[in-house]
């Protein structure tokens, strides 16, 4: 084999495409036969004499040949490759599993092959071929195998290979060294060893060749720039990145001198070759090591080490770049911000710190401003003439580092805003940095250009600062503010700006929670601390107050920017704006006065902005209970108890009437989940504020003095689905007054029975064991259980399981046997059905929080049934247990909205197909007139249908009333919801037009129709601004039904009910008010 690799090119008679099917035929012929030798070597016999020399034998010509195959000048064949990747797979499995003498020779005569395929390898690509990484596969393996067995020979080899990088060292004559070429074997052995460190993962394997690498850093050939100083830089790197203690801080130490070392040099060399490596150390290999190092500590303790220490880096580089001219300060600081990103990422900013660590933060984000290493904050760039001209050129380096473009590279920009979301609020309450003009100079060099003696310099600093804060503090306002101070605020608001551009506005933190954020990670908690430090200056104070406004702005674009996203990141934007909102709500319990006010101010923009924050079940829960969790302080303080309380209360009442104003069903049904967990508090004062924050509130027919103007809840259609929602036992035909409070506090309790009798009965079952040994039941019931339960089946079921699909299989029969007596004209019996809704539903959100997969099917069956019996049924009964329920559910169980609506879409489709209520076109249906002919018109008489087109006719206008509801809920922040509605409006104008005729749908007809205006009003919303021409020709079709309403002779239906009569009047009222200007 060894010889037939050695012949040459030259010698062999064939050429071109036949000879290298020759070779390849040869190869993998050889193949095979080393394959079959290798198991044969291993079967022998291991105490024999003979075998053992003859392993030692066959061992020694498997290496040759193996070195055979990497001089070979068919080398780079695949079949070549393969042979060689063959053979040191079979050496090694021979030698590990004998161990003893036939590893130590396998070691002994390894070394020269690994040398050998380094010489070979491409010295700086990313991959050095397939036998450079056969080789180094080989080695892992062996050391990890023998480690255990036979460690000496291990550490020879691995010493031996570390010191042949110093072989070619001839101390005696250094001028001749210097010129030298490294060669290539050199670097490939640094990489090979670095790669062999990061395969096996050893501690002791790395404390035996980083000592080498950093004795050539520091004495050897690499103590100046140079290609082998750039890969051993990059091997000690990457082993330090592994996260073994003592090896991570030689290296981090090491690392960090030969950066600062960068500055006094300048990158100046002997010749342009140093100079370049030494230009290509600085900005990027160094900076890579430290970037790779953040990337691989795991280790928390290191971790922290390490952010320490790039910090206090960053700051002394800062200082001593700061004196010098040109773009030298950020050439310097700029390659460590990713590292320092990094190593940030999993920084939590709200946590307790060292005063010492914080400094380091500002000392940061100080030298960042002060080299315009921010990205812009302002999104559109302005310049303002007369400041340039007054200021010089310093203001407008200032000037563009705060309206761009961006002077560096992306990167940085990248790294900054990443930074951001794990600094801490640069102020410490009992340390007044603000103030502190020692410290803020000493983050200047004595005589620097930007020293607190150049009025220049702050005035720049000044003008940047004003154009940071979008112009509302004056220039001229800042005249009492010194240059390092005006570089400390204008630091403070890239910073708190920054995090807002970046993602929004949310904190590193806790992910438990996945895209759910709390109020604490809210980036308004750093703003808002600045506000509390005490004694500021005005001017400062203004500043600081200004940055929390931009800051606002800021997250407020931020938010329109994305209101067109879906999916996961339309929730990751819905869960941002609920984190900002609840961190405003529980600002108002501050005991700063100023930033109670700014909170409420903000807060009450923000929902005007974003009226989605109404109906979120976590902000009203900051709301309603902020008496738990904010108010109660060691230190007694009535007067601010008594601010707070009455600020809460001011602002719950508005909250909750602005939101019951437009979607009453789901306000009520928020309201009655958060009485649901007053219940369970025990303290009776929690509970006495929410209940006396409400008790003044009431809705109903007719004019509401809650609010002003003409609000959703007017619409005679809402305001009967609110009554529905409300679970009061009204008569929806009479004019009704509801009482928000005494309804809600009846129904909660309602709720919590049925919940509790679903817990009580799992409970019980549990206890029991469960029914296994009860008789299969019979008829479709059964029938049902079985489907379910085969779909379904496990191994082993759990009692809870057992349970879901005992209680699931019992519902859908009820509820399919009162959908079947409805079909056969049997009357609804209204307690029966609306029990047996509720305990259903209640089953349903009992497995709210659990993440089984099993029966998914038949919860998603009971959950259709409970959208579509109302619809089956289809009379006014029915419909308000419907829309009680589907108020549950969607209050309750927010995440549902979506399945909830799809399948009352559907729902809502069949009914147009199946002609029933507000669908019921046939000339039997026109009205009561029809029973008159001839007396009164021609015709023949008719009789009356079997079911009273009225009844069905008010269940629609109920369900009517819960579809504007949800859309005044939804229309902000969920597409697919809207696209829903989209679809349901769609398919009732599409012609032909199925719309009823009989004159007590009017009202009915013309709420649908206003319906369908106010979706094609939210053309000119962001999230909608893909459907427009869809919607454009929705509105085409809702006018052409309105008009095709009046292509019909009007005809006159008494039903002996004033109120009903007025609600018509109305309904048609508001459809007009639309078209007012």
């Amino acid at each position: 084999m060894s010889a037939f690799l050695k012949i040459r090119k030259r010698d062999w008679n064939e050429k071109g495409q036949p000879l290298k099917a020759r070779i390849n035929a040869k190869l993998s012929a050889f193949q095979a036969a080393a394959r079959m030798q290798i198991k044969s070597l291993v079967c022998l016999d291991v105490d024999a004499k003979t075998s053992k020399k003859l392993v030692l034998e066959t061992l020694a010509l498997l290496i040759d040949a193996a070195e055979a195959c990497l001089l070979s000048v068919w080398r780079k064949l695949r079949a070549c490759e393969e042979l060689f990747i063959s053979l040191l797979s079979g050496i090694a499995q021979v030698a590990v599993s004998r161990g003893g003498q036939p590893l130590r020779v396998l070691l002994i005569r390894l070394k020269p092959l690994v040398l050998a395929a380094c010489m070979q390898a491409d010295t700086w690509g990313s991959s050095q071929g397939v036998m450079f990484d056969g080789v180094l596969k080989t080695c892992c393996e062996i050391i990890e195998t023998g480690w255990a067995k036979d460690r000496a020979p291990i550490d020879t080899f691995i010493m031996g290979l570390a010191t042949s990088i110093r072989e070619r060292n001839d101390y005696g004559d250094q001028d001749d060294k210097e010129k030298q070429e490294v060669p290539a074997v050199q670097l490939n052995v640094i990489r090979l060893l670095a790669d062999l460190n990061v395969a096996i993962s050893k501690p002791e394997v790395v404390d035996m060749i980083l000592p080498l690498f950093i004795e050539s850093l520091e004495e050897g050939d690499a103590i100046t720039p140079s290609l082998l100083r750039l890969r051993l830089l990059d091997a000690v790197s990457r082993m330090a990145s592994l996260g073994f203690e003592k090896s991570y801080r030689e290296t981090v130490v090491l690392m960090t001198r030969s950066y600062l070392s960068k500055l006094s040099s300048g990158g100046s060399g002997e010749n342009k070759t140093s100079e370049s490596e030494a230009t290509t150390e600085r900005f990027e290999t160094l900076p890579a090591g430290f970037l790779l190092i953040a990337t691989g500590l795991k280790n928390a303790k290191l971790r922290s080490d390490y952010r320490h220490r790039l910090l206090s880096l960053c700051s002394d580089v800062g200082l001593a770049a700061e004196a010098k001219s040109g773009r030298s300060g950020a050439d310097f600081l700029g390659p460590l911000l990713p590292a320092v990103a990094e190593v940030c990422s999993d920084f939590d900013p709200t946590v307790d710190l060292e005063p010492s660590l914080l400094k380091l933060f500002r000392n940061l984000w100080f030298y960042v401003a002060l080299f315009g290493l921010a990205p812009p904050i302002q999104k559109t760039q302005k310049s303002d003439s007369s400041t340039l001209s007054s200021s010089g050129s310093m203001s407008a380096i200032a000037l563009q580092a705060v309206a761009g473009p961006y002077m560096w590279n992306e990167q940085w920009s990248s790294a900054v805003q990443r930074i951001a979301q794990g600094t801490p609020p640069l102020v410490v309450s009992s340390v007044k940095w603000l103030e502190d003009e020692l410290e803020l100079n000493a983050l200047h060099n004595p005589g620097s250009r930007q020293g607190s003696g150049n009025e220049k310099a702050a005035v720049s600093q000044r003008t940047a600062l004003s154009a940071a804060l979008g112009g509302r503090v004056d220039v001229g306002a800042m005249s009492t503010i010194s240059g390092v101070k005006a570089t400390y605020l204008l630091a403070v608001a890239f910073l708190e700006i920054i995090r807002f551009i970046s993602n929004g506005g949310i904190l590193n933190g806790d992910t438990s929670g996945g895209t759910s954020f709390t109020a604490s990670r809210s980036a308004f908690s750093c703003a808002f601390e600045y506000l509390k430090t005490p004694n500021l200056m005005p001017a400062v104070s203004q500043c600081l107050t200004a940055m929390v406004h931009r800051a606002f702005e800021t997250a407020v674009s931020w938010l329109e920017d994305r209101i067109t996203k879906t999916g996961d990141e339309a929730v990751i934007r819905e869960s941002t704006l609920f984190a900002h909102a609840c961190f405003l709500i529980n600002s108002m319990s501050q005991r700063e006065e100023h930033i109670r006010d700014i909170a409420v101010k903000l807060l009450v923009q923000l929902r005007e902005k974003f009226p989605q924050v109404l109906w979120n079940s976590s902000c009203l829960d900051s709301l309603l209970f902020f008496v738990e969790n904010e108010t109660t302080s060691v230190v007694n303080d009535p007067a601010w108890e008594a601010a707070v309380r009455s600020l809460y209360q001011k602002n719950v009442r508005e909250w909750t009437v602005e939101s019951l104003s437009y979607a009453p069903c789901t306000t009520q049904g928020l309201l009655q989940e958060k009485l649901c967990k007053a219940n369970t508090w025990q303290k009776a004062q929690h509970t006495t504020d929410v209940v006396s924050l409400l008790s003044e509130i009431r809705i109903g027919t007719g004019k509401n003095d809650c609010w002003t103007g003409i609000r959703t809840a007017n619409i005679p259609a809402v305001m009967a689905s609110a009554a529905a929602a409300s679970g009061a036992n009204l008569k929806l035909s009479e004019a009704f007054i509801l009482e928000v409070l005494s309804t809600g506090i009846v129904s909660a309790t309602v709720k919590s029975n049925y919940a509790g009798e679903i817990a009580g009965m799992r409970r019980l079952y549990n206890s029991m064991g469960g029914f296994q040994s009860a008789a299969p039941q019979q008829g479709f019931g059964g029938g049902l259980q079985r489907l379910i339960s085969g779909a379904f089946s496990q191994p082993q079921q759990t009692e809870d399981e057992a349970f879901n699909e005992v209680s699931i299989s019992k519902f859908v029969r009820l509820l399919q046997q009162f959908v079947n007596s409805a079909e056969k004209g049997g009357e609804l019996d209204k307690s029966q059905f609306r029990e047996t809704c509720c305990q259903a539903t209640a089953l349903l959100l009992s497995n709210l929080g659990s993440d089984r997969k099993s029966n998914v099917k038949g919860f998603s069956q009971l959950l259709r049934l409970l959208c579509w019996c109302p619809a089956y049924i289809a009379t006014p009964d029915a419909m308000e247990t419907g829309v009680f329920i589907w108020t549950w559910l969607v209050s309750a169980a927010p995440q549902w909205g979506s399945l909830v609506l799809a399948e009352l879409v559907d729902a809502w489709l069949w009914t147009i197909d199946t002609k029933r209520g507000l669908f019921a076109s046939d000339w039997k249906y026109s009205g009561p007139t029809a029973k008159l002919r001839p007396h009164l018109s021609a015709g023949e008489p008719e009789e009356l249908p079997d079911i009273n087109p009225v009844d069905q006719i008010i269940a629609h206008r109920l369900w009517l009333g819960f579809f504007i509801d949800r859309f005044e809920v939804v229309r902000h922040n969920s597409v697919e919801q809207l696209l829903l509605i989209g679809r349901m409006l769609q398919g009732t104008t599409k012609l032909p037009w199925s719309f009823s005729r009989h004159p007590a749908a009017a009202g009915t007809f013309f709420t649908f129709m206003l319906l369908g205006l106010k979706f094609c009003s939210c053309q000119s919303q962001g999230n909608l601004q893909n459907f427009r021409s869809g919607i454009q020709l929705l509105e085409d079709r809702i006018y052409r039904a309105c008009l095709g309403w009046f292509a019909f002779e009007p005809q006159f239906y008494d039903m002996n009910n004033m109120n009903f009569a007025q609600s018509e009047a109305q309904s048609v009222q508001y459809f007009c008010n639309m078209f007012q200007p």
